[in-house]
């Protein structure tokens, strides 16, 4: 095991239990290849962010905010 997927068991350890359950669920259909549905308020959301005139990232400021994450 990863020293990130370490941290990331012990950070949720300290979660309440239905909050665990809920992440648990949501870990498992990402590995399971389940896709993702938004339910209307959050297509609202991406709908309202999207219209809003703000800049999106570019591909090197995401890759920037990934590098962080990768081991």
């Amino acid at each position: 095991m990863t020293k990130l997927m370490r941290e990331l068991i012990e950070r949720l350890e300290a979660l309440p239990d239905a909050e665990q359950d809920a992440l648990a669920r949501e870990f498992l259909s990402v590995l399971e290849g389940q896709v993702y549905v938004l339910t209307p308020e959050q297509e609202e959301e991406v709908r309202k962010a999207l219209e809003d005139g703000e800049p999106n990232a570019s591909p090197q400021e995401v890759d920037a905010f990934f590098a962080r994450f990768r081991g």
